[in-house]
């Protein structure tokens, strides 16, 4: 059949054959080892984002528990006080905490009678106590319960045995408000009640309902994945789908197909991460789970985030089907250009047909190649097909390291019209540039991983915390000098900025410096809430000093602590090069992240103190009885004493009446 074939559609053949083929195996190779790539960082990223779902859910749920574990502080002290005094000041309370925090839906509580009432002696019997909203207002309501015994299959019998605080399993309820026939999904952060010696006197929670949750199910930068809540018994709490919503998480169809018990792990508060063909998506999904430890409780909850391959290899397969194109409209352009040659040969030299055989075949040895005589069209043929051969060797050779992964080999195309070396060297530019951006996203999700144990732990000393925080930082960047800066605010009436750690050439330096809130660069950023980025930089603002010397950095970059539009402070980083924009937004997540942190510790101390002024208004209230106490007795012996007194005058006036009778007589 070879034989039969012309010069013309040989060299069609053979010499397109020979390059779609290096093509496909280099873009095979290549789009491979991308899509690899792609799903070992994309589960990479999805570990990451659920600890950062989890961060963010733990700092809400631990701050309703802070207030539930505060309230319960401060009500257990009230147990001695007058009924009247008692209940004057717990509705207050419960009242301001609505007020603060109406994402509340009610605050309930329950005394044991034995404990507040002197003629019930009995171990069981309850004040059941609730202050809620209706129809935008709060109002009170108190009932008796449990007077015929108590209910030990209930939670209120639990909590008050167990001594524990507890986040409570998912329930439906209708609103307190008459106003709203919605049935709402909702949670209690519980606390019991003890007294100084160590007994249960009765129970206080909150129900909070969980609709804000449902609003955290979205990731960044995936429209089909997504996040999932789900308690400490396997109930789905939040959910992209609310179809899903208040349902086990056996649900959605992934237990049947796991080698290990999804529900232990969410009971056990494990991380887990797995590979699993979803239904939902009908194909593999990547599944990562994320426990959230709540306030004091030993019932972890968790968050789950779920991504399909489909979307992960989306970029991949849009990339091959954009490589796919050129290289066709590559190819389609070399075969017209063949096709012109070898029609001109044809025409004009049939005589060449056993010179070019070899060229029709396949063989592009660079020993082959012709020997030019001449300039006539013969001589121009064999240079041109000598050429040919030239440039099909450069782009086999070029392909071949472009697939072996060298990114960096070079490559110089014949012309400006070089459709296949353009397109060639686009694929190499296009691979450099998927490449570099791979490795930013991997530094940045590193040092998020790296940072991420340091930020969940509890920061109970803010100094060694922010030195720690700063130090790893520096390092990690490659800059010559950072520090933390966070807003004072323990005086609302004198807020001031202070450096609360800095490091500098591997020391840490202990520097104490007060700045105003608008003073300064350092105020700028807090006020304006951004960051702050410099490239020339006052020779007066800051100076490194080094065993080589002193010298004035390049560039500065200040970046506020800021969460939900609350800012904490600032970082402040030095370098004598420039910072890069991955770098830089690095620096905006981790600040963010940072930001949590120190929120959760500023609540945690405003409590502690909260705690400390009711012991202290308490004490005080105690003095004040005792007073009162004293006073009455005294008052109480003067009376018996006027009555003694007066019943002696009467015992006098008597004996002198019986007297001036006698003598009368």
């Amino acid at each position: 059949m070879l034989k039969n074939m012309t010069i013309k559609k040989k060299m069609m053949i053979f010499i397109l054959g020979l390059t779609v083929a290096i093509y496909s195996i280099t873009l095979g190779y290549t789009i491979y080892s991308l899509r690899q790539d792609a799903i070992k960082e994309a589960k990479k990223l999805a570990d990451t984002y659920a600890s950062d779902k989890a961060n963010d859910i733990k700092a809400k749920l631990d701050e309703d528990m802070a207030i539930t574990r505060a309230m319960s502080l401060i009500m257990q002290d009230y147990v001695s006080l007058p009924t009247e005094q008692r209940e004057d000041l717990q509705f207050r309370l419960m009242r301001n905490v609505l007020v603060k925090y109406p994402k509340y839906e009610a605050i309930w509580m329950s005394w044991q009678l034995q404990h507040i009432d002197s003629e019930w002696y009995k171990e069981y019997g309850r004040l059941s106590i609730n202050c809620y909203w209706d129809n935008g207002e709060i109002k009170t309501s108190q009932e008796m319960k449990d007077l015929d015994g108590f209910v030990t299959e209930g939670l209120y019998y639990r909590l008050l045995t167990d001594k524990e605080e507890v986040l409570t399993e998912p329930y439906e309820f209708d609103s307190y408000d008459l106003n709203n026939d919605q049935m709402l999904l909702a949670v209690s952060p519980t606390k019991t009640l003890v007294n100084k010696s160590g007994v249960a006197i009765g129970v206080m929670g909150i129900d909070m309902s969980l609709e804000e949750y449902s609003k955290m199910t979205n990731i960044a930068g995936y429209e089909q994945g997504y996040a999932f809540l789900a308690s400490n018994n396997g109930t789905i709490v939040a959910h992209k789908n609310s179809g899903f919503t208040n349902v086990s998480i056996d649900t959605l169809g992934y237990a049947d197909k796991l080698d290990f018990d999804i529900n232990e792990i969410v009971r056990t508060g494990g991380r887990e991460s797995f590979s699993v063909y979803s239904d939902e998506f009908a194909g593999d999904v990547y599944v990562s789970i994320a426990p959230i430890a709540v306030g004091r409780s030993d019932a972890p909850w968790s968050v789950g985030i779920v991504v399909p391959y489909s979307e992960i290899t989306a970029s991949i397969n849009m990339t091959f089907r954009l490589m796919v194109g050129i290289g066709v409209l590559g190819l389609l352009l070399l075969s017209f250009v063949i096709w012109k040659i070898s029609g001109d040969i044809v025409e004009s030299l049939e005589s060449t047909n056993l010179l070019l055989k070899d060229i029709s075949l396949g063989d592009i040895d660079l020993d082959k190649k012709l020997e030019v005589t001449s300039e006539n069209r013969l001589g121009q043929m064999s240079d041109s097909v000598n050429t040919l051969m030239d440039e099909l060797n450069k782009k086999a050779e070029f392909s071949k390291q472009i697939g072996e992964g060298n990114l960096e080999a070079d490559f110089e195309v014949a012309s400006e019209l070089d459709i296949l070396g353009n397109s060639l060297i686009g694929m190499r530019d296009n691979l450099q540039k998927a490449n570099t951006e791979e490795a930013h996203r991997r530094w940045a999700t590193e040092g998020l991983a790296k940072f991420a144990d340091t930020l969940q732990s509890d920061a109970e000393d803010m100094n060694e915390f922010c030195g720690e925080i700063i130090s790893n930082l520096v390092k990690y960047m490659g800059v010559v000098q950072g520090g933390i800066f966070l807003i004072n605010d323990d005086d609302e009436q004198d807020k001031f900025i202070e450096l609360r750690g800095a490091y500098a050439y591997e020391r840490q330096k202990f520097l104490k410096k007060r700045m105003e809130i608008e003073e300064g660069l350092i105020g700028q950023s807090i006020l304006e809430q951004k960051h702050i980025y410099l490239k020339e930089i006052p020779n007066d603002y800051v100076n490194v000093t080094s065993g080589l010397g002193k010298a004035n950095p390049n560039t500065i970059l200040i970046v506020p602590l800021m969460l939900n539009q609350e800012v904490f402070g600032a970082i402040e980083l030095v370098s004598f090069s420039d910072f890069a924009q991955h770098e830089i937004e690095f620096v905006e997540k981790l600040s963010e992240n940072i930001a949590s942190t120190i929120s959760s510790v500023k609540i945690n101390y405003k409590t502690k103190k909260l705690l400390e002024q009711s012991k202290i208004q308490a004490e005080e209230l105690q003095a004040q009885e005792e007073e009162m106490r004293q006073n009455m007795e005294e008052l109480q012996a003067t009376q018996e004493e006027m009555t003694r007194k007066e019943q002696e005058y009467l015992d006098r006036i008597a004996d002198l009446e019986k007297d001036g009778q006698s003598m009368a007589n």
